[in-house]
């Protein structure tokens, strides 16, 4: 095994590969995590204070492991079974284009940039808040749900805007229904919009509330139809959800199929089957069922002794 390889390996196998992989996740991860609570807890003044030369750094180690890991990532790239067969820098080049690659380095080029410019330090935590999204390598579940969200992408705009209409014509009904009587919160569509947003989305803050008998009659059309539009979004996500797991599921079961032709699984096919599970994002556990499955229909359809196919 080379050594791209086993670098490879220990990158991305996550927390179901071996020792070394398991090890490297929990690093990571551990560091994330601490990230996101030194940005919590600097941003309270007398802490930051307090222990500012510390939450430095803290940041400047995690920028040299954070740069290390992104450069790893590039180097082991052509090690990956999308860009089996392709050369070496047009893998290279094709991974730093893809999503996990621009988080990867969205959540260090900040600190970068700070060095050589001023930069408002709110705006520095936000962006450092994107090393939350890393966690994408060593969650598959989290990769799963951004992958779900890029394909109804356009969906969820679709609902969204449609969405956005139904508060607008709210906000102009309570607009006309209550402007006479309540000229300082429903003065114009705008001062109303506030109101149907949170009205379609929640119960309403109590802040604002209609007293005219045709207002309150368009409020409670409104809260009913709020509670059904404002899931739409959930739901859509909710079914391509459960669609794309069977998808994947299906896929993986097609890849043991073909390795158990034989009956058998070598090596090699283990380590093919654990890179497909890896890239659909399944467990191993999952993996580990779709084989006894597969053995079991086997058993029943072939001859314990000679292997033949039962007629």
């Amino acid at each position: 095994m080379t050594l791209r390889r086993q670098g490879y390996e220990w990158l991305e196998g996550g927390f179901e590969g071996h020792f070394g992989s398991r090890l490297t996740s929990t690093i990571i991860v551990t560091l994330i995590v601490l990230n996101t609570l030194a940005i919590v807890f600097e941003s309270m003044a007398a802490i930051h204070e307090t222990y500012q030369n510390a939450f430095a750094l803290f940041e400047a180690v995690s920028i040299v492991i954070f740069t290390l890991e992104y450069l790893a990532r590039v180097w082991v790239a052509p090690e990956a079974p999308t860009y089996q067969g392709t050369l070496a820098g047009s893998a290279r080049r094709r991974y730093v284009t893809t999503l996990p690659a621009l988080i990867d380095l969205a959540a260090i080029l900040p600190a970068y940039f700070a060095m050589f410019f001023a930069v408002d330090l709110r705006l520095l935590r936000l962006f450092r808040l994107l090393r939350l999204l890393k966690l994408t390598h060593h969650f598959p579940g989290l990769a799963l749900f951004f992958s779900v969200i890029n394909q109804e992408l356009r969906t969820l705009l679709s609902a969204l805007f449609t969405i956005l209409i139904l508060m607008l014509l709210a906000a102009s009904l309570m607009y006309v229904a209550e402007h006479q009587v309540q000229p300082e919160v429903f003065g114009s569509i705008p001062s109303a919009f506030w109101w149907a947003v949170v009205t379609m989305t929640t119960v309403g803050y109590g802040d604002v509330l209609p007293i005219t008998s045709i207002g309150k009659l368009l409020a409670t059309f409104i809260m009913l139809l709020g509670i059904g539009v404002v899931a739409l979004p959930a739901g859509i996500l909710a079914a391509r959800f459960g669609e794309e797991l069977r998808i994947r599921r299906e896929t993986l079961s097609i890849e043991v199929a073909k390795a158990m032709k034989d009956g058998l699984i070598n090596t090699p096919d283990m380590r093919n089957l654990i890179q497909s599970r890896h890239q659909l994002g399944l467990s191993q556990k999952q993996l580990e069922q779709l084989i006894h499955n597969h053995q079991v229909r086997t058993e029943q359809t072939h001859c314990p002794h000679c292997g033949e196919p039962i007629t």
